[in-house]
Order: C-alpha cells, then structure tokens, then sequence
C-alpha cells in the first residue's frame, strides 16, 4: 500500500511538472509573439514618421533660424563635437578598459556591441548620404535640394555642404545608445535621450533637416536591435 501511494505521488508530481514546463513554454511563445509584433508595430511607426517628417523640414528650419539662441547654439556645438562616431568610439573603448579591469564581463561584451553598432551604422548612413547629394539646410550656394552625386559639371562625392541625408551623427548615437535598450537595461531608454539631444543639437545647428534625423535615428535603432540579435551572442561565446 505505502508503495503503492509513493508511486501514484510520483506520477502526481510528474504530471503537475509536466504541465508547469508547458505553461512556461506557452508564456514563452505568447512573449516572443507579443515581441516580435511590438517591434514590426514600432518598425512601421518609425517609417511613417520618417516619411511624414520631410513635410515638416521647412517648418523646422523657419522654427530654428526664429529661435537661434547663443547658449543653445554653444550646448548643442558641444553635443554635437562629442557625440560623433570617434568621440564615441572613445567613451566606449575607456569604458571597456574599466569594465574589464573590474571583472565585469557583462558590461564588457554590452559596451563592445554598442561600438560595434555604432560602427556599422556610420558605414551604412555615411554611404548614403555621400551619394544622396542633399544640400544641408544652411547651404546658400545650392540652386536644388537634391542633387545625386552631379550638380552640374560639379562633382559632389568630396562636398560636405551635400551631405546632409541622412544625419551620420543620429545614425551612430542612436546605433550606440540604442543597444542598451534591446537588450533590456533598465537604463537603456534614458541613454536614447542622449542620442535624441545628438539628433536635436544637428537640427539647431542647421546643418541637417529633420528627415535627415529621423531616418538616421531609424536606421541607427534597427541596427542596434540587429547588433543585439546576431552580434551580443557571438561576443557571449568570445568573451568569457
């Protein structure tokens, strides 16, 4: 009989264990679907905003050159100084030094992605808008906004005053800081404001028009999810 009753308890636990391992993998499922429509949700608010963000450019710009204020002008040259891709590249490397000096692996491998993030989205965003040819909004000498790689007989390949689509700073500070938020630091979204100022401070410096921000801050974010994705777990396998 004890027998008997130890066997039917077994079998009991068995069976309630069996069904929790099913709930969690059920809750897992149902998590990775609400993630994945979170994401393609906030993908395609993303492009809206982008596209609807070229009918504002003009605005913007009126908006700044009736507001050019000094000390706005200086804070946002010295974000825009410090935050480009060698300045990043910098904090990032002493950063990584510091982490591994204090044996903090995590921090280590997450400050390595965002570098390489960053890295990547520069490439990507300085491709495009070397042969975009868009003349940034304080260019006076540009007859048309845009301009491919010919204006004229004049070629703009080496014309930084065409180079304004789409912001190569927004691209990597978004890149940088938007790896913290995908992989679920809870202070990821604080440091997005810090590439949201990078953004702003390119604005107010009339050297970019809002699209340019925003389809650098788009393509930096998705790239930074991408770094997440692919590159996080092969630095979880290099880095020990």
């Amino acid at each position: 009989m004890q027998a008997a009753a130890i066997r039917q308890k077994s079998r009991s636990e068995y069976l309630i264990s069996g069904m929790g391992n099913d709930q969690r993998s059920q809750n897992g499922r149902k998590s990775n679907v609400v993630s994945t429509t979170l994401l393609v949700g906030l993908l395609t608010a993303g492009i809206i905003l982008c596209g609807l963000s070229f009918f504002w450019d003009q605005a913007v710009i009126h908006w700044v050159k009736t507001h050019d204020l000094k000390a706005l002008k200086h804070f946002a040259g010295l974000l825009s100084t410090w935050g480009d891709w060698p300045e990043l590249m910098l904090f990032g490397s002493v950063g990584v030094v510091a982490a591994w000096w204090a044996r903090n692996r995590v921090l280590c491998k997450l400050l390595l992605c965002m570098m390489m993030a960053a890295t990547a989205a520069g490439a990507v965003v300085n491709s495009v808008r070397l042969v975009s040819g868009r003349a940034r909004p304080n260019n006076t000498e540009a007859t048309q906004e845009w301009n491919g790689l010919w204006r004229g007989r004049e070629f703009l390949l080496f014309k930084n005053k065409y180079h304004a689509f789409p912001s190569g700073h927004t691209g990597t500070a978004f890149a940088f800081f938007g790896v913290p938020v995908f992989a679920r630091r809870w202070y990821g979204w604080w440091m997005l404001l810090i590439a949201g100022a990078i953004g702003w401070s390119r604005i107010y410096l009339n050297v970019h028009h809002l699209s340019d921000v925003t389809v650098g801050a788009l393509v930096g974010l998705i790239i930074a999810y991408l770094a997440c994705k692919w590159v996080m777990p092969w630095l979880e396998r290099k880095v020990a």
